[in-house]
């Protein structure tokens, strides 16, 4: 494998996994990193909370230390136009005693002046514990294309937020690699899937695909290497490949699974 790209278990790929077999599964399959979920995404539960049980945070943090896995993001902040930033704080906080350098978070506010506002005012408390935001753009949500996601990041006026790059969501937005080369200044993490070439019906299935159906990278018909030569060779990658016909599978043999095509996939890349 390209060493130059240092990679991250997504929540996703082991999805239901404890936080702490999340780890030990990164560790177990060769993962620099994981990431974890610490407030559910609008409309979800979590399964596992990890924000202010002190326990358990300092049972995750001292099981990474001992098995040399560092945390990459956070999931995942909804804006909507109801959002108090302030009950987001415990959430920065936490993450930042993880040392996760980056928190994910979307839109789901129509009026993109208050988004933009709510936005920076989380990444001025992010900034002081040195966190980046990193909006996800998905077709069903208010910051639906990577355009989208900049026009947001860009708003904000704050330089600590930025764009996550996730190949299934670009492409099903209607994104290709000429999309991400335009916006290449505000990317600041990637999540690797692959997927056929026919884009889902409808939303929902869209979603559905999202959470449940996507390939591993090399088995679709996404364009990845083209992809790959607009970004940087030392760009985090997240592995998120959630595949419902693998439900059956440990949670470590899920991790494998998407390292080990991750790797094939990195090592077919033109040098």
């Amino acid at each position: 494998m390209r060493q130059r790209y240092p990679l991250s278990l997504a929540f996703l790929t082991v999805q239901g996994c404890p936080p702490v077999e999340h780890v030990r599964a990164a560790a177990a399959a060769g993962y620099d990193a994981a990431g974890l979920r610490l407030i559910a995404p609008h409309g979800l539960e979590l399964a596992h909370p990890i924000v202010g049980d002190k326990p358990l945070i300092r049972e995750i943090k001292g099981v990474a230390a001992d098995l040399g896995v560092s945390f990459l993001d956070g999931e995942v902040f909804t804006l909507l136009p109801q959002t108090d930033v302030e009950t987001w704080l415990p959430v920065i906080e936490t993450a930042a005693e993880f040392g996760m350098p980056l928190m994910q978070i979307a839109s789901e506010d129509h009026e993109s002046s208050r988004a933009a506002d709510n936005l920076g005012r989380i990444a001025d408390v992010a900034a002081r514990h040195g966190i980046k935001m990193a909006i996800e753009f998905m077709r069903w949500r208010c910051a639906a294309t990577i355009e989208g996601a900049a026009d947001l990041a860009r708003a904000s006026g704050r330089e600590n937020v930025g764009i996550l790059l996730d190949t299934l969501h670009l492409s099903r937005s209607g994104g290709s690699p000429a999309s991400v080369a335009a916006q290449a200044d505000l990317v600041l993490y990637l999540q690797l899937c692959d997927a056929p070439a026919a884009q889902p019906a409808t939303d929902a299935d869209c979603i559905a695909e999202a959470r449940g159906a996507r390939l591993l990278p090399g088995e679709g018909d996404l364009w990845l290497q083209e992809l790959m030569a607009t970004l940087p060779d030392d760009i985090w990658i997240s592995v998120e490949t959630p595949h419902a016909s693998v439900a059956g599978l440990s949670f470590t043999a899920k991790a494998q699974r998407g390292m080990d095509a991750t790797r094939r996939f990195l090592d077919s890349l033109p040098t």
